[in-house]
């Protein structure tokens, strides 16, 4: 291939099919006709000697070639973003830049109440947004840089191999029950465990999670009498009834526990793994490893006050 010769829009076009699998999704995204989109793709098949996209189920699939080029386009387009836009323009104290974080009711606790803390006390005008993750990882949002994060658990869903991500916190998970519970008590036994009815925090409404997946393996299942979208309303109805409720250990140290007791559950679980996940398209935006880099602070400082 000639550069010379390449048009450059072209990349934005393939870009634009790669987030969206379809001609007229890519147009409509580049404020394109589907017509003119469908001669660009022509003219970008005839460049790289390839079909990149083949229609499949209603979309348009990457081939071979288009995903072993995919992740150079991407960094090449974020590059070329960084320059457009100036790679020194972020500045904390003085941007009026407002950051969207998709989190969970127990995510949004953990960190983003100190994020906002750390941000008055530095009398700062950043503005954070919060939206519910209410659904598996926006991975359109996240590329089209409307939505900057993603804070979520592991084990919650697969993330897609085209996003970047990075651990913050990870450790055990603890059963909870209230105290004077007609069947747990003490040390936990696995019959106690399965005879009991049990809460399951499920943010999108799925009837069984991988708690569920190790039991299978043992030949065994638990009775799920109640299934809920927050974390953090588990504890309290545990506190209130006779359910239990298998959560990580963290999200206990966020409750009144007087009336709950803690116990270490009757089966080997992996331990939970929280992660923050973001499209790697914007690796080299200042504003976000900036507030990457503090959220790393943050989780460094929970599990310190944790030891």
């Amino acid at each position: 291939m000639n550069l010379r010769q390449f048009d450059q829009n072209l990349w934005l076009v393939l870009d634009a099919l790669y987030q969206t699998q379809s001609v007229s999704g890519a147009a409509k995204s580049l404020n394109l006709s589907q017509s003119a989109m469908s001669h660009a793709l022509k003219r970008l098949r005839i460049a790289f000697n390839d079909p990149l996209f083949v229609r499949e189920s209603g979309k348009m699939l990457p081939t071979q070639k288009a995903l072993e080029i995919k992740p150079l386009t991407q960094q090449g387009l974020a590059i070329l973003n960084q320059v457009a836009n100036g790679l020194n323009r972020f500045n904390k104290n003085t941007t009026n830049r407002q950051f969207v974080i998709a989190a969970t009711d127990f995510t949004t606790k953990l960190f983003i109440y100190p994020l906002l803390n750390m941000l008055s006390a530095l009398k700062s005008n950043i503005r954070i947004k919060v939206i519910d993750l209410s659904s598996e990882i926006p991975n359109k949002e996240l590329s089209s840089n409307h939505i900057d994060l993603v804070l979520t658990f592991s084990h919650e869903q697969a993330f897609a191999n085209n996003l970047s991500q990075q651990k913050l916190i990870s450790g055990q998970y603890r059963v909870v029950a209230r105290k004077k519970h007609p069947i747990v008590s003490n040390k936990l036994s696995l019959n106690a465990y399965l005879d009991a009815k049990h809460i399951l925090i499920s943010p999108w409404g799925a009837e069984s999670g991988s708690l569920d997946n190790e039991l299978k393996k043992l030949g065994k299942s638990r009775h799920i009498a109640a299934i809920i979208p927050q974390l953090m309303s588990a504890v309290e109805l545990v506190s209130n009834s006779d359910l239990i409720a298998t959560v990580p250990s963290l999200s206990i140290r966020q409750h009144d526990i007087e009336n709950v007791q803690i116990l270490a559950p009757p089966l080997a679980l992996p331990d939970y793994k929280l992660f923050m996940v973001w499209h790697p398209s914007y690796n080299l935006d200042q504003g976000l490893i900036w507030l990457r880099s503090e959220l790393e602070t943050i989780a460094a400082q929970i599990l310190e006050g944790y030891s």
